[in-house]
């Protein structure tokens, strides 16, 4: 079965933590609920897919994708 995997840490911390995902909505999932604030990226193997940054909002937190 092929697996993503989603690498992030918190705001303010050096600890990268990895998880693997089945797909991109997964992923997208697990990084918004493991994640107060800080970047992430979705990786294929050794390919970074994208690059996540949770950023604070005035009435909830957004994603910026890149």
């Amino acid at each position: 079965m092929h697996t993503l995997r989603v690498e992030f840490s918190q705001e303010g911390s050096e600890v990268l933590q990895c998880l693997e995902v089945p797909d991109i909505k997964t992923a997208l999932v697990v990084a918004d609920i493991n994640m107060e604030h800080g970047e992430a990226r979705i990786r294929d193997g050794d390919s970074i897919i994208a690059r996540l940054e949770k950023r604070p909002g005035s009435h909830a937190p957004y994603w910026r994708v890149s």
